[in-house]
């Protein structure tokens, strides 16, 4: 499945893999392929869908592997023998009615990796991007200690303790947002921080230990036209694709007394947004005839908003509508 004849002779699907075989039992091996499926997305990401492989979710790696699948924009699945499940790690990756919150491209190396040895420099952190509906999400990974030996065809242990990195993100790392000016605000999936980002340049940082990762949802801030609001949907907080929940969201309506937005979103699940200042009702607007308030709770220093969204009706995504007055 590797050659590259197969690269051009698709009939049946445009799915191809881009990496060698997920090892459970070379544990040397993981880091290694997320540094090939990412940079070989490079060139097959322009002429087919780059599947990143299967693997185990009940695995001391097995959570390095999801949050990389989760950025991917490939397929999800996973080899475990029956009954051997991660249950809560695949809760993360999947909705209760099997769909993927998939990414919109392939995933591919940010501009400041694209040349750099993020597997043995010792200095460099494995920066994946992509774009969702509405933003877009960068993946981290500590990739470093083990690279591929041209000469012997192994892969080769460079450094036995690899060093914690720090490395820098901003909205512009996701390259679908590169026209977009900002402000911004980014998401930390593993510690739910949200940081506010005045433009496409500014950055936050991030130190992540051998093998560590975290991924960063980045969304555009919407404001009304005198800055008296500003919001941005985020996601559903516990999935490893935060922002590939949300679909749709519109611009804030603000007349005299109120000002308003609508988002749809997938769901179960905690949903998380920024809003300046707190809003006065969150409602499920599913119903257009019989709406829901939702209780909610929001965090004034940071402007983080969380709200739960139940479970779909007949496969349905949620309308939600934000309010706040503004007279």
């Amino acid at each position: 499945c590797h050659s590259t004849e197969n690269l051009y002779r698709y009939r049946q699907t445009s799915v191809a893999r881009a990496s060698d075989d997920f090892y459970p039992q070379r544990p040397n091996s993981h880091t290694v392929h997320l540094v090939n499926v990412a940079y070989n997305s490079l060139f097959i990401g322009e002429i087919c869908l780059p599947d990143w492989d299967m693997f185990h979710s009940k695995h001391a790696s097995g959570g390095l592997h999801a949050a990389a699948r989760a950025v991917s924009g490939g397929p999800v699945y996973v080899s475990d023998a029956p009954g051997e499940h991660d249950t809560e790690l695949l809760k993360r990756l999947v909705l209760k009615d099997g769909s993927v919150l998939r990414c919109r491209l392939p995933g591919r190396p940010t501009r400041d990796c694209l040349f750099s040895d993020v597997g043995k420099d010792a200095s460099s952190i494995l920066k994946i991007w992509n774009q969702n509906h509405h933003g877009g999400v960068v993946g981290l990974f500590n990739s470093q200690g083990v690279a591929w030996n041209y000469n012997t065809h192994e892969n080769e242990v460079v450094n036995k303790f690899p060093p914690t990195l720090t490395t820098s993100i901003k909205a512009h790392d996701v390259e679908s947002l590169r026209d977009t000016n900002g402000p911004f605000v980014a998401f930390r999936h593993r510690s739910s921080v949200v940081d506010y980002l005045s433009d496409g340049n500014s950055i936050i940082q991030s130190s992540l230990s051998h093998r560590d990762w975290d991924i960063i949802t980045v969304v555009p801030v919407k404001q009304t036209e005198d800055g008296g609001v500003a919001w941005a949907p985020i996601g559903l907080a516990d999935m490893l694709n935060t922002g590939g929940a949300v679909s749709n969201t519109t611009d804030i309506n603000n007349d005299a007394a109120a000002a308003s937005a609508v988002l749809t979103s997938r769901g179960p699940g905690r949903f998380v947004a920024y809003s300046q200042p707190e809003p006065t009702q969150v409602s499920l607007i599913d119903n257009p005839n019989a709406s829901t308030n939702l209780p909610f709770t929001y965090d004034a220093r940071s402007g983080l908003l969380s709200f739960v969204l139940p479970s779909e009706r007949n496969g349905a995504p949620h309308r939600v509508k934000v309010a706040w007055e503004t007279g």
